[in-house]
Parts: structure tokens; C-alpha cells; sequence
């Protein structure tokens, strides 16, 4: 009997399964990371404000390092050259007598000694005329021989100094060689080279240990901003939780959760604002009964103030009509006019009816300017007159004065000496003065101030009414000029005086406009262009 045993797995096999599974796994976690990490600094503001600063941080430093390590680098290379240059110099000064006088014994000593003085000197060597070697220290199977080397070469073809970077023979570490042509006394021969060998191990060792300090100055500073930074986030973003919690409550329309916040930067100041909101918000809810009883009113009101304008339209009809009219009055009214004159001087002197004929004449003439008036309102012509403003408001002052007074209003007039004439006639002027005051006291009812001013603006003359009543709303000042637009009752005008004025500076060449603040006042300002000498 045969009895077949399964072959068991190997247990390597197993262990390798498992491994693998784990860094498929690991492989995983590492490639969802960025996206988890995007996700986490989107989502919060704490993550934004903290990956900010760090990446500023981090930036600015890195930034900062590389160019303190390059600008440090080059000045120690270049003063490590010059150092290097300046040796080469004192060499070739100090054995220029020995090898213009071929004491290769006393220049061998001097180039051993500077070579043992100074540890970054690799090599000193001392060429002939002939470019053969008269010295070389630590060398001495190198004398009498040319060195065929092309740093060698240069060196001896160089009629100036000359500082070739090259890698140290012995040290295999970069360095400099020096080669400081020497002359004959006065003379343009060349009689040989000093060079000299200055290694760069201590200036590349101090560039290193410069660039390790900044490295880790960088990483300090770095390490205290993200601690920085998180510490800042999470002053900052704890009053917000505070606050987005709130609202979310409120968006749930609890309105009794109160928000509280102890910060006072803008936080809290935010967090106030929405607390007052709330508690308006309480409020308008308690009065919504009452707002829609106002707006009930107001939409009653709004339906009065359309039959109004109805009317108003109405009444501009009519206006114009009239001015239509006014022409084909005048011809009737001047032929009565004429018929009454020719009565009064056929009767005589103690006639009865002579005193009921003048007052019937004098009515007649009323209603003629009535008429004329309403022509000039219709069809304004230029006035050919010259007027001094300051003069009609002078004549006009003492009657003004008295019946503002008579009103509690003060009248106040400041007058610019030596104002030029402008062309208007003077009962033109008077007209649109008295029609603005005229509006003045209507806006004043409880008693205010009127002030009249003039000054000359550039070529103009500028008169300003202002006064401190109740002011002119803001959507009734395009209409103010507008024949027949008034607020006022039937009874006290029909809405023509400030049309009137403006025609008749318009027809001036002039230009009339009003400044207004409810509840502050109004200042008419008319502008007429001065009469040229």
C-alpha cells in the first residue's frame, strides 16, 4: 500500500507572499498621500494657514541660503586668490636678486621656507630664462629639467601675473597656481617665473562649514515657523469653530443660540455682528405683523402719490394751453385796454366813472404782464441789458430782510466786491431771486437762516441761496425745474416759479443747480457769464 503525502509549501514562499501584500499595501497609502494631504489643506483653513507660512518660510530661506552660500563662496575664493597672488608677489620680490645673480642655493632656501611657513602652499618653483627649472622645492631631481605640463607651459608664456585654477598633484585637491614674471632691471627681457602652488582644502573646508551653519540656521528657522504657525492656527481657527457652529445653528433657525466670542480683533468683531444680527433678525420676526400693516400704508400712499402725478400731467396740459392761449388773449385785451383809455380821456376829471375806468385799466395791464409773463415762460428771448448783481440783491435786501424776519429767518448776505456786470435784465434777476427764497421760506416754516453769497468763478458770476430747511429728496430733484412739478398744497402754488427761473438763466447762457440733504438744506447755485469789457 502506497500512501501519497502532499508536498508541504515552503515556507519562503509564504513569508515572500506576505511581504509583498505588505508593500503593495505601503505602495498604496504612499500614492493616496498628496491627494489626502490636497484634501486636508483645502478642507481647513488651520492646514491652509499653516502650509502658507511654512511654504513662505521655507521658500524665503531656501531662497536666502543659496545666495549667502554663493555671494560667501565667491568672496572667499576671491580673497583666498588674492592671498594666493599676493604670496606669489612677496616670492618673486624676495628671489628676484637671487636669480638675477643665479644663487640657486639662497633661492632654494627661500622656497623651501616659504613652503614650510605656510601650510596652503603646495610648491614653490623658480624658472630660468630659459624656462628650465633653476628650483623646485621638495624637487630637487626636477632641476635643470623642462616641465612640459600645460599649466607649466602658460605659466612661462605669461609676461604678467597669472593664477590658474589646477587640481594638487599631491592632494588631488583644487588649488591655484601662481606665476609672477621676473624682469631684468630696467629692461623689457624676460629673465624668468616664480610660481607658486596655494591649495583651496581650508578655503573649501570653511565653504562647506559656512554652508552647514546655513543649512541649519534655514532648518531652525523653519522648525520655529511651523511651530509658530500652528500656534497662531489655532488661535485663529478656534474662535472661527465657535463662530461656524453658531451659524450652523442659526441656519437651523435656532435664533436663541447665542454667539459669544471673548476676542476682540476682527473675529470677534464678526462674531458680534452676527449676534446682532440674530437679535434683529428676533426682532423683525415679532414685528412682521407690523411691517406688513406699513406696507399696506405705504402701498396706499404710493397709489395717492399716482393720482397726484395723474394730476400733475393734467395740470402741465393745461399749462400749455394756456401759453397757447396767452398769444390770442393779448389782441382782445389790448383792444379793451385802448377802448378804456379813449373813455377816460373823453370824460372828464370829476366823472364818477373816471376812478372806476383806472382801476379797470390798471387790471387790464395786470392781466397783460399775466399774459406776457406766460409768453416769456413759452418762448424766452435774450435780455439786452447789463445788471450788477450785488446791486439788485442790495435793493432787494431790505424788504427780503423784513419779511424773513417776520418768519423767524435770519438773512445773511456776503457779497464778493468788484464783481463784473452780467447780461440780465434787473426784474429777471429780482424774479428768479424772489422765486428761490420764495421756496426757502416754504422749507423753513419753524424759523432758520438764509444766506446769499456772490463770487466770481473763473468768467462767471456765482450767486448761492442756501438755506437750513427740511432739504429736497433725492428723487424729486430731477424734476425740479419741470413746469408745474410741485409738493406744495393747491393753494400755494402751482409749481412755475423755479421753471421760470431756470428759463430764464438758461436763456442768460447761464446754468442754475441746487445741492440738497434731507433734514440738512438746499443751496441753489446760479452761474451767469460775465459781461467782457
Amino acid at each position: 500500500m502506497f500512501i501519497r503525502v502532499a508536498k508541504p509549501v515552503p515556507t519562503f514562499r509564504l513569508l515572500d507572499a506576505r511581504r509583498g501584500q505588505r508593500q503593495a499595501h505601503r505602495s498604496y497609502a504612499l500614492t493616496k498621500l498628496p491627494r489626502r494631504v490636497v484634501q486636508l489643506i483645502r478642507g481647513s483653513l488651520r492646514a491652509k494657514f499653516i502650509f502658507v507660512i511654512v511654504f513662505l518660510i521655507t521658500a524665503l530661506m531656501g531662497t536666502v541660503t543659496f545666495v549667502v552660500d554663493h555671494h560667501e563662496r565667491q568672496a572667499i575664493l576671491e580673497q583666498t586668490r588674492l592671498l594666493a597672488l599676493n604670496l606669489g608677489t612677496s616670492l618673486a620680490a624676495v628671489s628676484e636678486g637671487y636669480l638675477l645673480s643665479y644663487n640657486y642655493i639662497q633661492l632654494e632656501q627661500t622656497a623651501e621656507k616659504v613652503t614650510a611657513e605656510n601650510e596652503d602652499v603646495m610648491y614653490a618653483v623658480a624658472h630660468a630664462h630659459d624656462g628650465k627649472v633653476a628650483v623646485f622645492s621638495g624637487r630637487t631631481d626636477l632641476q635643470g629639467n623642462t616641465l612640459d605640463d600645460p599649466v607649466s607651459q602658460r605659466a612661462l608664456q605669461a609676461d604678467k601675473p597669472l593664477v590658474q585654477e589646477i587640481i594638487m598633484p599631491q592632494t588631488r585637491e583644487p588649488g591655484y597656481d601662481v606665476a609672477i614674471p621676473v624682469y631684468a632691471p630696467r629692461s623689457p627681457q624676460k629673465w624668468g617665473t616664480i610660481r607658486l602652488g596655494f591649495s583651496l582644502q581650508r578655503a573649501y573646508a570653511l565653504i562647506h562649514q559656512t554652508r552647514r551653519d546655513l543649512f541649519l540656521l534655514s532648518l531652525v528657522a523653519i522648525l520655529g515657523s511651523t511651530v509658530l504657525a500652528i500656534l497662531l492656527a489655532m488661535r485663529i481657527s478656534k474662535p472661527i469653530s465657535q463662530l461656524v457652529a453658531g451659524v450652523h445653528e442659526f441656519a437651523k433657525g435656532s435664533y436663541d443660540y447665542p454667539i459669544t466670542l471673548d476676542a476682540s480683533d476682527e473675529i470677534g468683531y464678526l462674531a458680534r455682528s452676527f449676534e446682532q444680527m440674530r437679535t434683529s433678525l428676533q426682532l423683525h420676526l415679532i414685528s412682521l405683523a407690523d411691517e406688513k400693516r406699513l406696507l399696506e400704508e405705504a402701498n396706499h400712499r404710493l397709489q395717492e402719490t399716482q393720482q397726484q402725478l395723474i394730476q400733475t400731467e393734467r395740470l402741465a396740459a393745461v399749462g400749455t394751453l394756456a401759453a397757447r392761449v396767452a398769444h390770442e388773449v393779448n389782441n382782445p385785451l389790448a383792444i379793451i385796454k385802448t377802448a378804456i383809455h379813449i373813455l377816460r380821456n373823453q370824460s372828464k376829471d370829476d366823472n364818477p366813472a373816471q376812478e372806476n375806468l383806472q382801476i379797470i385799466e390798471e387790471e387790464i395791464s395786470r392781466i397783460a404782464r399775466i399774459i406776457r409773463e406766460l409768453l416769456d415762460f413759452s418762448r424766452p428771448r435774450p435780455s439786452e441789458e447789463v445788471v450788477q448783481v450785488n446791486t439788485v440783491i442790495q435793493s432787494m435786501q431790505g424788504l427780503l430782510a423784513q419779511d424773513l424776519h417776520e418768519k423767524r429767518i435770519a438773512l445773511k448776505v456776503v457779497p464778493e466786491l468788484g464783481l463784473p456786470p452780467v447780461w440780465l435784465s434787473a426784474d429777471q434777476l429780482k424774479q428768479v431771486i424772489l422765486n428761490i427764497v420764495r421756496n426757502a421760506e416754504d422749507a423753513m416754516p419753524g424759523g432758520g437762516e438764509l444766506v446769499i453769497r456772490t463770487a466770481q468763478k473763473g468768467k462767471d458770476v456765482e450767486m448761492s441761496i442756501a438755506d437750513t430747511g427740511c432739504g429736497i429728496p433725492e428723487e424729486h430733484i430731477p424734476h425740479l425745474f419741470d413746469p408745474f412739478f410741485t409738493t406744495k398744497a393747491h393753494d400755494k402754488g402751482m409749481g412755475l416759479g423755479l421753471s421760470v427761473s431756470y428759463g430764464i438763466i438758461q436763456n442768460a447762457h447761464g446754468s442754475i443747480k441746487v445741492e440738497s440733504k434731507v433734514d440738512t438744506g438746499s443751496t441753489f447755485r446760479v452761474s451767469l457769464p460775465a459781461c467782457e469789457a
